[in-house]
């Protein structure tokens, strides 16, 4: 009875250990197939390493192989110089993680020494960079080609400088002493000089001095009247560039006297002089010896008067009208 069990757990046994027989064979098998496989991942990645060239080094291609199996190319050092900021084309490479005990690496030998896709360009500044020819002054304004002469280079202002001059005129005048007779009108001629500077193109300062001498007849007796002064004198030019005309005024000091034929004494006037009078200038040949500068000699008609005036009513004093020809030598500037 017990033996007859125990042949019939044999039998129901055996179906189990035909199953398990074949499986125990596979896994001694495969054993030592996985133990041997499980270096080579790490082997891969070592090569990857030592395939992938450093940042900043320059790329080279690997020699021609000679044999059948072609060894990696030895890796360059790195180089001295610390890693530039700017990107680069070749970016560095992550290091690979170690894949897990037992499992399989996917990747190959071929893919690590595939170049890598370039690192992105940074971002264009909104703002251009100007052009390193592009000049950082100002550019001189085109000199501009006039349409003619200028006034001021085709005539220099003549009426300039440092002048002296010397007027020659006739005159009439009228004097009043107190012994003698002279309600008549004198007639005669006069001269005086002047210099001075012009300070402004429109004013002149200076001085002149001079005197005349005058006649006239009284019942049958000739009358003589000789006066003279010295003034300051101050001219004034209202169109220094277009016209050569002078306005000039004058206050000084000068005085005169009546003398009458077949009379000894004699009878005159003393005290303040003024002066007026208006002269317009020619001045001959300048364009020829003087085109672009001021000044020469200048002629022109004069036409003034002189008076001295009395100190009180009734008091002697002259009255002296003239028109006389002006000649002046301006020195310009």
């Amino acid at each position: 009875m017990v033996h007859a069990r125990a042949v019939q757990r044999r039998q129901k046994a055996t179906p189990s250990a035909r199953v398990l027989g074949p499986c125990a064979f596979a896994l001694a098998i495969l054993l030592p197939v996985a133990a041997t496989a499980s270096p080579a991942p790490k082997a891969a990645t070592e090569e990857h390493t030592a395939a992938a060239p450093p940042t900043g080094a320059v790329e080279q291609a690997p020699p021609p192989a000679t044999s059948g199996t072609a060894e990696p190319p030895p890796a360059e050092p790195p180089s001295a110089e610390p890693p530039s900021a700017e990107p680069t084309g070749i970016s560095e490479p992550a290091a690979p993680s170690d894949p897990p005990s037992g499992g399989a690496q996917d990747e190959s030998p071929a893919d690590a020494t595939k170049p890598l896709p370039p690192a992105a360009a940074p971002p264009a500044s909104p703002e251009p960079p100007p052009p390193a020819n592009e000049a950082t002054e100002d550019p001189l304004p085109a000199a501009s080609t006039p349409a003619g002469p200028s006034l001021s280079a085709s005539k220099p202002p003549r009426i300039d400088g440092t002048y002296v001059g010397l007027v020659a005129y006739g005159c009439v005048g009228l004097a009043r002493v107190n012994v003698l007779e002279t309600d008549g009108a004198f007639g005669g001629w006069g001269l005086y000089a002047r210099v001075g500077q012009i300070v402004l193109p429109w004013l002149g300062v200076g001085l002149q001095g001079g005197g005349g001498v005058s006649y006239r007849s009284e019942g049958g007796a000739r009358q003589t009247l000789r006066q003279g002064g010295l003034m300051a004198e101050f001219n004034f030019i209202p169109a220094p560039k277009r016209l050569d005309l002078s306005l000039r005024a004058s206050f000084g000091f000068g005085g005169g006297a009546v003398r009458e034929e077949g009379r000894t004494d004699r009878s005159g006037f003393g005290g303040a002089l003024f002066g007026a009078a208006i002269r317009y200038e020619f001045f001959p040949g300048v364009a020829k010896y003087r085109p672009r500068r001021g000044g020469g000699f200048g002629l022109g008609p004069e036409l003034g008067w002189i008076g001295a005036t009395p100190a009180a009513a009734g008091r002697p004093m002259a009255n002296t009208f003239f028109l006389g020809l002006s000649s002046s030598f301006y020195f310009g500037d």
